[in-house]
């Protein structure tokens, strides 16, 4: 008997602890246009920077993962948000842009995934498939031809060239890009 009454106790306050705990986060919560206001400060400074480029020589790192920062922390607070997915898009080319491209394509994956109806999926399902055959640190042919088959495959209307491009560069996979636009060059000297 002791042992049940014992064992209640015990569960009540495992539960009372996490109900308070979980009310407390709520109220330390950052409100959405709070977030938002950061992260468009944050933009507004690159733009500034970015045209005082002749000056300045180069945007320090620091800055852009401040901006990357602000935008996961939007996407973890309100990751039911559809401008999550926006966010998360910027933060996968902010990575890509800073050549970080093991986690450009972490958090393009996280989009992809929980975002399957994200507006621009198609662009970055081909900056998936680039990803990993371009960057020689992240080369994964079998990547590659995922996202270039799943681009292919949900975007039946997509322009017919870019179509034929994407099998011939999966027809190709044994050569790396660099190999395959020589390829690419010998045959157009050829014809």
């Amino acid at each position: 008997m002791k042992l049940k009454k014992y064992l209640f106790i015990s569960v009540f306050a495992i539960v009372a602890v996490a109900c308070s705990t979980s009310s407390k986060d709520e109220k330390d919560k950052p409100s959405k246009t709070e977030l938002k206001a950061k992260i468009k400060e944050m933009e507004d400074s690159l733009v500034q920077l970015q045209a005082d480029l002749s000056s300045i020589k180069q945007i320090p790192n620091l800055t852009h993962f401040e901006l990357i920062n602000r935008l996961l922390d939007y996407y973890h607070n309100y990751p039911e948000d559809p401008i999550s997915a926006e966010y998360l898009d910027k933060v996968h080319m902010k990575y890509s842009g800073l050549n970080i491209y093991e986690q450009a394509v972490k958090y393009a994956d996280t989009l992809l995934m929980n975002y399957p109806d994200y507006k621009n999926r198609a662009l970055v399902l081909e900056s998936q498939g680039s990803s990993y055959d371009v960057f020689p640190e992240i080369r994964d042919t079998s990547k590659v031809r995922y996202y270039y088959t799943l681009l292919i495959k949900e975007n039946p209307k997509m322009n017919r060239e870019k179509i034929k491009g994407i099998k011939e560069r999966l027809q190709h996979l044994n050569l790396t890009f660099d190999q395959y636009i020589e390829f690419k060059m010998k045959s157009f000297a050829v014809n």
